[in-house]
């Protein structure tokens, strides 16, 4: 199914679920069911305010290990997608950080979830816990050795990272559209920073296939972003005041869809 074909909404508003420390993480309070008790939570308050998707993501677990997770971490983001996609009639996807495209692919193939967030695909880039390699290569090979139906919605140049390799991110994304990527994502420099609009318009002019923004949209300025790019992945802006650590708010979720829906 094309990305498209994933929605009813013409641009499409993505909400997170932003899942507590797992086992083996320097965060982690030794409570399972609170970790699935969170996520559902967020999961429900997301679905009643009318998101169109959502994304299960590991959030809690910094600082990331650059790699694939341990046993037990994906096992239990595993069973968590999959509670939630049989909680859910929306699209959920899937974000292993840091990069762990075996992980992210695995998780969604068993859970039936519809995509994964690839943070490095195409670029070799340097982040604070060292040098991250790019997998479109690997992934698009597993993916199709699984025979799974799961779209790569692919980062260019993505937050918290530097090109190894300077170039423009108008050819990264050319070069991630060319890799096989099924959607792009283009964001600011960390989490809750404001996307720069220029650069969504300037890689939307190079490419074909849809380019989501992945950071900083709000209600405020959701109009405006959505005017311009073909969706939108929100996390703080959908949480409690605001703050990325809070559950996410029905009340905050419900004004930012009215606003998106305005554009």
């Amino acid at each position: 199914m094309s990305f498209n074909g994933l929605f009813t909404a013409e641009r499409p508003v993505i909400g997170m679920v932003h899942l507590k420390a797992l086992p083996g993480a320097p965060a982690y309070a030794g409570d399972l069911d609170a970790i699935f008790a969170a996520a559902w939570a967020d999961a429900d308050a997301l679905l009643l305010a009318g998101v169109d998707a959502m994304i299960v993501e590991n959030f809690h677990d910094e600082p990331f290990m650059i790699g694939e997770p341990t046993t037990e971490q994906l096992a239990l983001m595993a069973a968590i997608t999959r509670d939630i996609v049989l909680r859910s009639n929306i699209p959920v996807g899937v974000n292993v950080q840091f990069n762990a495209w075996q992980a992210e692919i695995a998780v969604a193939h068993a859970a039936r979830a519809a995509f994964v967030r690839v943070e490095v695909f195409v670029d070799r880039v340097l982040m604070a816990q060292g040098i991250v390699e790019p997998c479109a290569a690997q992934i698009t090979r597993y993916r199709a050795a699984l025979g799974a139906k799961v779209q790569l919605w692919a980062d260019v140049q993505t937050k918290y990272t530097t090109n190894i390799l300077p170039q423009p991110i108008t050819q990264s994304a050319k070069d991630a559209q060319a890799a096989g990527a099924d959607a792009l994502i283009v964001t600011g420099a960390a989490t809750g920073k404001a996307t720069p609009l220029d650069d969504v318009a300037a890689v939307k002019e190079v490419v074909k296939i849809p380019v989501l923004v992945g950071s900083g949209t709000t209600a405020a300025n959701a109009a405006d972003v959505l005017k311009i790019a073909d969706g939108a992945i929100v996390g703080s802006a959908l949480k409690q005041d605001g703050l990325v650590s809070n559950p996410v708010s029905v009340r905050r979720t419900t004004e930012f869809m009215a606003a998106a829906r305005t554009s």
